[in-house]
């Protein structure tokens, strides 16, 4: 079942479920008021979905899969990112201009959550046909996913059962959705989402989910320079690998970090910044290197769109598996 509807998502078989309306649980890392998750729900909307936001209140990246666990989601304690929500309001709430738009000022993963157990059960009586998680301001690639809120949005979706997608674009710029005006870049970036949703509706098999239980699409959209290129980028099948244009490093002194400097974080205490294969690490820290071709920042390099299809549980392939299995054979005992 699941080569079957790959491949239908690849547009090889013509038989397809006739296209209709999603229930979708819209998501992000970066805040609910952000251009970029605003425009994407709009033109979910336009597209016919009926669609929810539950996002973070404020910018959250890298925050990863990180939960507040058993701790009460309390008042505010200062204003939203972009300010349109006040100190002092509920700490889960609706944004005062859509009632469709819900934050909690939280981590990226209970927002969404939130999105899931409280607002599509009271919505729908039911889970969502999809969870869009983005799209990111940056590029979501590699191994630097492990950190992402924006990925593990997805990854707890689909462990729950629920075909996801996490979007990211390598350059926008974090402004509100106030600034959103016809034309704006946003809407290109929207467009090349609700593209992939289309394609997925489309080419699906009748009675099924969008995808195969379990896994999920990571995607990201290089950055574009003049309107319309980012409705000409092919889309191309890829695999997460290594490669990134983030390594976190831990600095013994920020200051001798050229990212930190440049984003005016380069103080003379320890802290995590980034290396690549342009801004070399400390000497004796050895980074991550992955030239494959198939690998999604390398696909993005190439200005591509690449979907990297992901599974929820990290589990080890068999190989491995069978591997540590004789390493550890006089501690297991007989392996099943």
């Amino acid at each position: 079942m699941k080569v079957t509807q790959l491949l239908l998502v690849l547009g090889i078989t013509t038989l397809a479920a006739p296209a209709q309306a999603l229930n979708i649980v819209l998501s992000n890392d970066d805040g609910f008021e952000t251009a970029n998750v605003r425009a994407l729900y709009q033109r979910l909307k336009a597209a016919g979905h009926d669609v929810i936001v539950s996002a973070p209140t404020q910018n959250n990246s890298g925050r990863g899969g990180s939960m507040n666990f058993l701790t009460p989601v309390t008042p505010m304690a200062k204003a939203s990112r972009h300010g349109s929500v006040a100190a002092g309001s509920p700490g889960v709430g609706k944004d005062a201009g859509d009632a469709d738009v819900f934050y909690v000022d939280g981590t990226p993963v209970m927002s969404m959550l939130h999105g899931l157990d409280v607002v599509a059960v009271k919505r729908w009586g039911k889970q969502p046909d999809l969870v869009v998680s983005g799209p990111n301001e940056g590029n979501n690639t590699g191994l630097i996913n492990n950190s992402s809120g924006t990925v593990n949005n997805l990854l707890y979706a689909v462990n729950r059962g629920i075909p996801a997608i996490a979007a990211s674009y390598e350059g926008t710029e974090a402004r509100s959705h106030t600034a959103l005006a016809a034309g704006a870049l946003e809407y290109e970036i929207a467009d090349v989402v609700v593209k992939l949703v289309d394609a997925l509706e489309d080419n699906r098999v009748a009675g099924q989910p969008l995808l195969p239980p379990g896994v999920g699409l990571n995607i990201n959209i290089p950055k574009v320079t003049a309107t319309g290129q980012a409705a000409a980028l092919p889309f191309r099948f890829a695999r997460m690998g290594l490669a990134t244009e983030y390594q976190p490093v831990f600095y013994e002194k920020l200051s001798d970090s050229p990212v930190a400097v440049g984003y005016g974080a380069g103080v003379a205490y320890p802290g995590i910044s980034f290396a690549n294969d342009v801004i070399a690490p400390p000497a004796g820290v050895v980074i991550a290197q992955d030239d494959s071709e198939l690998s999604e920042f390398n696909v993005m390099r190439e200005h591509a769109i690449p979907v990297t299809v992901v599974e929820g549980v990290p589990q080890g392939r068999r190989s491995n598996e069978e591997l540590v299995k004789i390493q550890l054979r006089g501690l297991l005992g007989a392996a099943p």
